[in-house]
């Protein structure tokens, strides 16, 4: 697009990894930038040389915005909340406020596809990229997604003849006012993050402006499963594709049997459920009813489905959309096996922050599950969750924040075998005392990480050293 901030007075709020990528980017597009972040300058060291080059400004250590207000845009970090009084002074003063995304899609040669949703976008996102490049699409993938590169790096970065797949979240895409992805997703809608938007209609909004600049001539892609997601297709002016598992839809992808199909003007066949190796996809062989097989996978089903769509949307063929289902590795921290050691098997599913997540992960697996769960509660009510995780886990092991919260929900729901654990290492030998072989131990917290850990990478790496440890002291055994 003709987008040019040269010469622009650019202040980006917050120094990290978006607003580096924000400074580095648009400093060499000849911008003015002024980065503030309240943390002192030697805790942001790194970043400050990262971004080091003569049009851009650091004021660390302070929790005021020096000179702001003779910025002609401000691009504030995902973490700061729309509704800031900095933000609202800006609107106030006429002043463009832009999010990363938004100066993304400005400055992109490219098409975007954009994915979100509260469980499952992460796996969609890269879904989609390896179902584009096995059809012989340029795709790069990134966005909100960790580990991976900021929207407005591949942006920079990307040629008019690839496609950028990109996560997107709800906070990203609160300020959002003009930005359009050629095929959007919304994977589902389940309570989360309540501690910055407040309430389940205001995150919902949030989720829905993934829309809003969205024209006839692009694609708007729904679960119809999920009862959130079925309202807002009178946001969408695009043509809307709706995935289900449980009824068939034109456009739309949906289950045949346990065939997967995408139709967008005509059905096309793709693959069987039992052809997929998704991450997560634990004893496939021990799910000889199909149905049954269904019932467990249905979440990274749903995934496929929705990626499907925005694959084929975008000119992936169906050939190279199933050899990407047949062979995607899935991606670190969701239903991720670390390894088997003494016939037990370990899954780091750090990434599972919410209810809804810790529920499906739970049902996801066919073998006898020890839990590991915990940590920041973000407002949101585990109390139905705990009714379903009680009755399908052998044993739980709880840390951080909410363990004690956990603690007694899962015992008032009938499950007796329930410990805290202070350090990862500790809950990690407590499950083992509760598995015997052929059963799994779990990571899947359910909450967020930052009362013990910086985010749940961190998290969910000291699960895997922890197991590493455990197998260690137990002179091997380790698969």
């Amino acid at each position: 697009m003709d987008f040019n901030l040269s010469g622009a007075l650019v202040a980006v709020i917050g120094l990290g990894r978006t607003g580096v990528a924000v400074a580095q980017v648009l400093s060499r597009r000849g911008a003015r930038v002024v980065v503030y972040d309240a943390k002192p300058e030697q805790e942001l060291a790194e970043e400050i040389q990262t971004i080091s080059h003569p049009l851009v400004e650091v004021i660390a250590g302070r929790d005021d915005f020096p000179g702001i207000e003779r910025a002609d845009v401000v691009v504030p970090s995902p973490g700061v909340p729309a509704d800031a009084p900095v933000l609202v002074s800006a609107r106030e003063r006429g002043v463009l406020v832009m999010p990363e995304i938004e100066l993304a899609y400005h400055i992109s040669r490219a098409p975007i596809v954009a994915v979100t949703g509260t469980n499952g976008k992460t796996t969609t996102t890269a879904l989609i990229g390896a179902m584009l490049c096995a059809s012989g699409v340029k795709a790069r993938v990134g966005g909100n997604m960790a580990p991976g590169e900021p929207l407005i790096l591949l942006a920079d970065a990307a040629a008019q003849d690839e496609v950028l797949v990109a996560e997107v979240s709800s906070f990203q895409l609160e300020t959002c006012t003009k930005f359009r992805p050629r095929a959007a997703v919304l994977t589902n809608i389940s309570q989360d993050h309540l501690n910055r938007h407040g309430s389940m209609d205001a995150y919902a909004s949030a989720k829905a402006r993934l829309f809003q600049a969205q024209t006839e001539d692009d694609l708007a892609v729904l679960n119809a499963d999920c009862p959130v997601s079925r309202t807002l297709e009178g946001a969408c002016r695009a043509k809307v594709a709706w995935f289900s598992l449980r009824r068939r839809f034109s456009p739309g992808a949906y289950l045949d049997g346990d065939r997967l199909v995408a139709d967008l003007g005509e059905p096309v066949d793709l693959i069987s459920v039992g052809e997929i190796r998704l991450i997560g996809w634990h004893d496939q062989g021990a799910l000889a009813n199909k149905q049954e097989l269904i019932k467990r996978r249905g979440f990274l089903v749903e995934n496929a489905l929705a990626a499907s769509l925005a694959a084929l949307f975008m000119g992936a063929s169906a050939f190279g959309i199933a050899e990407a289902l047949r062979n995607f590795k899935g991606v670190p921290h969701r239903m991720e096996p670390v390894c088997e050691i003494g016939g037990v098997l370990f899954i780091n599913n750090s990434m599972c922050t919410n209810p809804q997540a810790l529920v499906r992960s739970v049902e996801s697996c066919s073998r006898p599950v020890v839990l590991i769960a915990g940590g920041r509660n973000k407002r949101l009510d585990f109390t139905q969750a705990a009714v379903r995780v009680a009755s399908l886990v052998k044993g739980a092991v709880l840390i951080g924040e909410m363990a004690d919260e956990l603690r007694r929900l899962l015992r008032e729901n009938g499950l007796d075998a329930v410990e805290t654990a202070r350090t990862m290492d500790e809950a990690v030998n407590l499950a083992v005392e509760m598995a015997v072989p052929g059963d799994i131990v779990m990571l899947a917290p359910g909450c967020a990480s930052m009362d013990m850990y910086s985010d749940f990478m961190e998290r969910g790496e000291a699960f895997k050293r922890a197991v590493e440890r455990l197998g260690s002291c137990m002179g091997g055994g380790v698969k």
